[in-house]
């Protein structure tokens, strides 16, 4: 977990304890699943503190904020992928609908990385968190489609393809965006939640998947 405030655009890091556990056996193509069994989690950094808590609870990973204009990030330490395919369900139980949730994929660190993010009112953003402190956005703001469920405690199933500099990102199936950026074109991937001037929120996410893109790498950083 790690925590990013957004108001400020301050990183502030913190070393984070790790789960453990088995990944389950998977098909040739997949490069990382996970369904939050006890035993068989994958290597998420787990933290929490006053002001956030990430869990593991009921096969569900969990992130709970309780302070305005924060992002918080539980990143999957021991695995980083080129091109690949990203699914995974999240859903907000609760806080202000205003309030976000998605998946930062390709880190080089925890202030660099491409952020997918939607909220409960039906919007997205897709960014670019740079070096610098700055974010570099792909659309003007945050932005309405119908692909989004809106509501909370309702689930959407959020997928990344990303091949080389081409990268499209979709809503339960419907493509949402796609672009082109050669910025980051390897890294590791994380689940995260935020807030923006109402400081509570609760997310869950379930059915992680990775697998391969045209011929996508992973490896393993232990």
């Amino acid at each position: 977990m790690r925590y990013l405030f957004i108001s400020i655009l301050l990183i502030t890091f913190l070393m984070g304890c790790t789960g453990s556990g088995n990944e389950p056996e998977a098909a040739p193509d997949v490069l990382f699943s996970d369904s939050f069994v006890p035993g068989e989690t994958g290597d998420w950094e787990i933290e929490g503190d006053a002001q956030g808590v990430t869990s593991v609870t009921n096969e569900q990973l969990v992130i709970e904020l309780n302070a305005p204009n924060t992002l918080q990030f539980s990143t999957l330490a021991d695995h980083t992928f080129d091109d690949f395919v990203l699914e995974v369900d999240g859903r907000q139980t609760s806080g202000d609908l205003g309030n976000t949730y998605g998946v930062l994929f390709r880190m080089q660190d925890p202030g660099r990385f491409y952020r997918f993010e939607i909220n409960g009112n039906g919007q997205y953003m897709l960014e670019r968190r740079n070096g610098d402190g700055s974010w570099t956005r792909f659309v003007d703001d945050w932005t309405d489609t119908e692909a989004i469920k809106q509501g909370i405690s309702v689930v959407n199933r959020l997928k990344v393809e990303a091949n080389g500099p081409n990268m499209a990102v979709y809503v339960n199936d419907q493509l949402v965006q796609q672009i082109t950026d050669s910025a980051y074109l390897r890294g590791n991937i994380a689940l995260d939640a935020g807030t923006f001037i109402q400081p509570h929120t609760k997310v869950a996410f379930d059915n992680v998947l990775v697998r391969q893109i045209g011929g996508g790498e992973e490896s393993n950083t232990q």
